[in-house]
């Protein structure tokens, strides 16, 4: 194989390009206590959808700063959020058609505070351009989970 420079500048800043695009992926370190199902149906065999969810962590002020994302490719995925203090989730479905080169994305976005010894059960579907999540939260004495209400970012200070 014969060198070529050009293909090896172009290589590298595309890897440059592909690693500074602001996603990163979501350390994980605490036990896992967010169990996501995922089903994401393009409707198509000329389409496709992804669903990830974007990680942030909330301070007394109800300033985000992002941890990193979780891409949900499997059906399901099992993920770590710190317990005992908030985290601004966003679940983002995207959905792109190979033939019309259209595209476009929609997030459900949430405050989460999860609490020391549960675990938060999520179903995020995408399906012909609907999205619904639904999170659960099972514990301690409760045979069957407690559907967790959407909060705004703006309800981090009201418990």
């Amino acid at each position: 194989m014969i060198f070529q420079p050009r293909v090896a500048i172009w290589l590298l800043g595309a890897g440059l390009l592909a690693g500074c695009s602001g996603i990163k992926t979501y350390p994980d370190t605490s036990p896992r206590n967010l169990i996501v199902k995922t089903e994401a149906r393009s409707g198509s065999v000329f389409s496709s959808s992804r669903v990830a969810v974007h990680i942030h962590e909330v301070d007394a002020s109800c300033r985000t700063t992002y941890l990193g994302t979780v891409q949900l490719s499997e059906s399901v995925v099992e993920i770590g959020i710190p317990p005992d203090r908030p985290s601004y989730l966003v679940f983002n479905f995207y959905s792109s058609s190979f033939l019309g080169g259209s595209s476009g994305s929609i997030n459900y976005e949430t405050l989460l505070r999860p609490r020391a010894g549960y675990t938060y059960n999520a179903s995020a579907r995408y399906a012909d351009g609907i999205y619904q999540v639904a999170i659960l939260e099972s514990g301690p004495g409760r045979s069957k989970g407690l559907e967790i209400e959407r909060r705004e970012l703006a309800d981090c200070n009201r418990g």
